[in-house]
């Protein structure tokens, strides 16, 4: 009897040990996980732009994306962006566009020396941080010509 009982104080503290290691890792992983989420429309786009911790949680990761309103066959796509921290912007020959599906333009940090966000930021401390609107203006061509739009992005506060 002496061995059976230690065998089973022996695996239902493992057992605890394994539960409370998961428990404190889940715990871990979840407080890791925010995002603050901007978005706007214009006439042909909407416009998405994230800001979230990179995988291991060390910096801030922007990213920004547009989805088409109406099916479009663009030859060339060119953004800039003011973000008030960051302006990205480049140009795409081509760009695969998918229905439905978000054009992702950028992912880029801001740099480790620039805004601390972090978990848990309300929408004052937000609206500090973005004391004006940020903005994606959109250059394309297509078979009708070139055109231009701007998105105005508004943060949407968590629910």
């Amino acid at each position: 009897m002496d061995k059976v009982n230690r065998y089973y104080l022996l695996s239902g503290a493992l057992f605890i040990i394994f539960v409370g290691s998961y428990i404190l890792l889940n715990n871990f992983r979840t407080s890791q996980e925010w995002s603050y989420l901007f978005r706007g429309s214009s006439q042909q786009w909407e416009g998405q732009f994230v800001v979230r911790p990179s995988r291991d949680g060390n910096e801030v990761l922007y990213e920004g994306t547009i989805k088409p309103l109406t099916p479009m066959k663009i030859t060339q796509l060119t953004y800039k962006t003011d973000l008030v921290t960051n302006q990205p912007r480049g140009t795409m020959v081509s760009p695969l566009i998918e229905e439905g599906k978000p054009l992702q333009l950028f992912v880029t940090s801001p740099g480790r020396d620039s805004i601390q966000f972090r978990a848990g930021m309300n929408s004052e401390e937000i609206a500090r941080i973005y004391s004006r609107d940020l903005v994606y203006e959109i250059t394309w061509n297509d078979e009708t010509g070139q055109h231009t739009e701007k998105i105005v992005l508004k943060f949407v506060p968590p629910s």
